[in-house]
């Protein structure tokens, strides 16, 4: 599934609650989107790592040189949030949010050795994000974007044998994505949002010292539900 699919769907479940909340004709409580907030979320997580085989001239490490192994995979993602928002008009809010998140996808592609294995993993992903919305009822419906750090993993391995080239270092990139979150009372609200972190291209440590270079790229898609505390 491409990150366009995913927040595509995304949108499209953001539409339908849209929608179903219309329907209902709810009010909105009278204190209105103003306020601190903290929460906690569960969700699927989504891997797209990649390694590039050793583009230095040789003929290739593990595999021919510029073979690219796509390690991508599905996992569970859980994590908590804080914020503030501020409701600037009767429907329009925006705010600021921090994350924290363990993302448990992972995905490995052999080499043309069939006992070495290259593994990329998603990891631990964090961000700092601004968020606007517009206000339906009840609902609150919001684009977000900001700063994103991490620790995508992507090693080679062969068991039993040290591991021959890792990147597991804390890395800086982007997050984008979109959502719908609705006050169930003044204190607590429920949310559903799709995100998408993106690490950019790096360089895969060699270990072996024998002066490989493998170009690797790390982005993970987050569709998670979550639920907050107004204070």
């Amino acid at each position: 599934m491409t990150f366009r699919s995913k927040l595509l769907s995304s949108a499209c479940l953001v539409a339908l609650s849209s929608g179903a909340v219309q329907a209902q004709g709810l009010s909105a409580p009278n204190t209105g989107w103003t306020g601190a907030y903290v929460g906690g979320l569960i969700g699927v997580g989504f891997a797209s790592n990649r390694m590039q085989e050793d583009i230095s001239g040789s003929p290739g490490a593990f595999s021919p040189a510029g073979t690219v192994y796509r390690l991508s995979g599905t996992g569970a993602v859980f994590g908590a949030y804080l914020g503030y928002n501020w409701q600037v008009s009767p429907t329009g809010v925006v705010g600021v949010e921090a994350d924290l998140t363990y993302n448990t996808a992972s995905g490995s592609a052999t080499t043309f050795s069939p006992d070495i294995f290259a593994t990329g993993k998603a990891q631990f992903a964090g961000s700092l994000r601004a968020r606007a919305g517009l206000v339906v009822d009840r609902a609150l419906f919001y684009v977000t974007g900001g700063l994103a750090l991490g620790n995508p993993s992507i090693s080679v391995d062969r068991p039993g044998i040290p591991t021959f080239a890792r990147q597991s270092s804390l890395r800086a990139g982007f997050v984008v994505g979109l959502g719908t979150e609705y006050m169930v009372s003044q204190a607590w609200t429920i949310r559903f949002e799709g995100l998408y972190y993106d690490f950019g291209s790096f360089r895969v440590a060699d270990l072996t010292n024998n002066g490989y270079i493998f170009p690797g790229r790390a982005s993970q898609f987050q569709a998670r539900i979550g639920a907050s505390y107004r204070f």
